[in-house]
């Protein structure tokens, strides 16, 4: 089951393989920051955060970051430049809802995750939710479970999170005629859901028999395990409508994190992709990827982390502090040849490992 699993996902993946270039989105100053959402036009969506752990939702694009709101993150970015996130207001989580300088405060308790270019926003507040111009609608949890958090949204409506139940705590995938569906680990006792494609596919993480977690994707229910980068724990984040997931994970001796990509049902380091190779930046996460392949997450740069939008070349590479140039139009993928060659390089790794 496995392996047909993979040769599905194989299927729906792209069939070359991109090479990527780094442009720092920026900071605030003094900060470090993190991307953690893409729209399908290139606009990204973060935060930034101080020595003194202060924090600010970010939007980036064009000249710069700009800033959202004080205390907290942003978490979600639609083509409209709408936003979706977290605030912390007198020591209580607020979903909030920007677009433009109107701004939707969903009240205390609650969070907001993600937004699709309908508007609709998956949030929490207890339950799973998804709201939409002030109608909200309840999730539920799982059966014999009390909770559930929305964490991704496909343009289609279907949500994705994760909940507690009669079996622990599960990743769900939730739409309008299926409800709730509980996704299952990799014989380990817990898994969460993070993003979900129009398709249906789920990916996330989920724990394995050992107890380590995995990056996961899910596709009909059944949990393919994507494996890690030589190291303990992987995590699965964003995935496309082609298919293709990113995350990050563990190298070999758990010292450092960095970013990957999923082609053709293979975790590959992000890092093994960058253009040119002695760029001098180390991704080491990667959060959202969008249907043009852009990828966002965090980089560092001499040791400080930096947001960062990864595109195919032939965008120039970025230097630290540099504004942020416009987003290109995403480049000719590689021939196949060279994916074929890469994969093959990247199962004799993992067999030698």
């Amino acid at each position: 089951m496995r392996l047909f699993l993979r040769f599905l996902l194989a299927a729906t993946f792209c069939s070359a393989t991109p090479l990527y270039t780094v442009t720092d989105l920026g900071a605030v100053s003094g900060s470090t920051a993190t991307a953690f959402a893409v729209s399908s036009n290139g606009l990204a969506a973060g935060w930034s955060s101080d020595a003194l752990g202060n924090t600010q939702a970010l939007l980036f694009g064009g000249t710069g970051p700009a800033s959202l709101w004080l205390n907290g993150q942003a978490t979600g970015i639609n083509n409209s430049g709408q936003v979706s996130g977290t605030a912390w207001i007198g020591g209580s989580s607020h979903g909030v809802v920007r677009s433009g300088a109107s701004t939707v405060d969903l009240g205390p308790s609650t969070s907001a995750a993600a937004i699709n270019d309908a508007g609709q926003v998956a949030a929490s507040a207890g339950h799973a939710l998804l709201y939409q111009n002030g109608t909200t609608t309840d999730l539920g949890a799982l059966p014999g479970g009390n909770w559930s958090l929305a964490e991704g949204l496909s343009g289609n409506g279907a949500v994705t999170g994760y909940s507690d139940s009669s079996s622990g705590i599960r990743a769900f995938i939730w739409t309008s005629t299926t409800g709730m569906t509980e996704l299952d680990t990799l014989g380990g006792n817990a898994s969460y859901g993070m993003s979900v494609n129009d398709p249906g596919i789920v990916s996330g993480s989920a724990a394995t028999a050992s107890g380590y977690l995995h990056a996961v994707v899910w596709v009909n229910g059944l949990a393919t395990d994507l494996g890690t980068l030589g190291g303990g724990n992987s995590y699965g984040y964003g995935i496309n409508d082609d298919g293709i997931s990113v995350g990050y994970s563990w190298l070999a001796g758990n010292a450092a994190t960095h970013a990957f990509i999923v082609i053709n049902g293979v975790m590959v380091d992000l890092n093994s992709l960058l253009a040119p190779a002695d760029s001098g930046w180390i991704v080491t996460a990667a959060y959202g990827i969008n249907d043009t392949s852009q990828i966002v997450g965090e980089a560092t740069w001499n040791g400080r982390s930096h947001a960062v939008l990864l595109n195919d070349p032939p965008s120039s590479p970025s230097t630290p502090g540099a504004a942020p140039s416009a987003v290109p139009e995403p480049a000719t993928l590689l021939p196949a040849a060279t994916a074929l060659a890469l994969l093959t390089l990247r199962r004799a790794f993992t067999r030698s490992r």
